[in-house]
């Protein structure tokens, strides 16, 4: 997967994955405000739609295409073993953030293959799959933020997700605020209130 890696020699490696229309170098900033000392990897979708890149196709405005997410989502998993293969990381220590898109192939991802990262941050998602039976989650650190004014992806999704992932033992915390689909400074300090506190505690 096309990619920007900014290698700075440490145990731990933020994974970014950007909303539609975005690419790799979209959520570096967001990844340096996080943690300046972690590894960034940034990561480019293997779709194009209608000129913007997304890491899964649709069937509709809405609708996802789960055959193509479910899809894609294995290549993701697969692409990232490798890659921390080829640069000696531990995936481990891998924190993976994705936004709106890129929360949805997270979640896809969370969804087939649990607790594989050391935390996961998924901004503004929505359920992957509307029929799906997760694998056991227990102890996965998951960190969810939704609007409340978010008309592409509805506050109840993120409670729909909240409560798919607890049912199957993860570690939950969803974050709700009064703005639309877009990353609110507020959200972006929780964020790293969270990540500083719960998800490299250990």
């Amino acid at each position: 997967m096309i990619n920007k890696f900014i290698n700075k020699n440490h145990k731990r490696t933020l994974v970014l994955l950007h909303g539609t229309g975005g690419d790799e170098n979209d959520l570096i900033f967001l990844g340096e405000l996080i943690d300046s000392s972690a590894n960034i990897l940034g990561i480019r979708g293997n779709i194009v739609e209608n000129g913007m890149n997304r890491f899964f196709k649709r069937k509709a405005p809405g609708i996802l295409d789960e055959e193509n997410i479910r899809e894609e989502a294995h290549n993701l998993q697969n692409f990232l073993v490798e890659f921390s293969k080829e640069h000696d990381l531990n995936i481990k220590e891998f924190v993976t953030l994705g936004f709106s898109n890129g929360a949805n192939i997270l979640a896809s991802l969370l969804y087939h293959y649990g607790n594989i990262f050391k935390a996961n941050i998924l901004l503004h998602p929505m359920r992957p799959f509307k029929e799906f039976t997760l694998v056991n989650q227990s102890g996965n650190l998951i960190y969810i933020t939704s609007g409340l004014n978010d008309k592409i992806t509805p506050i109840n999704e993120s409670e729909k997700l909240r409560i798919l992932f607890e049912e199957k033992s993860a570690i939950v915390n969803l974050k709700t605020y009064n703005f639309g689909h877009q990353l609110s400074e507020i959200e972006i300090r929780d964020l790293v209130n969270w990540y500083k506190k719960i998800a490299i505690k250990n």
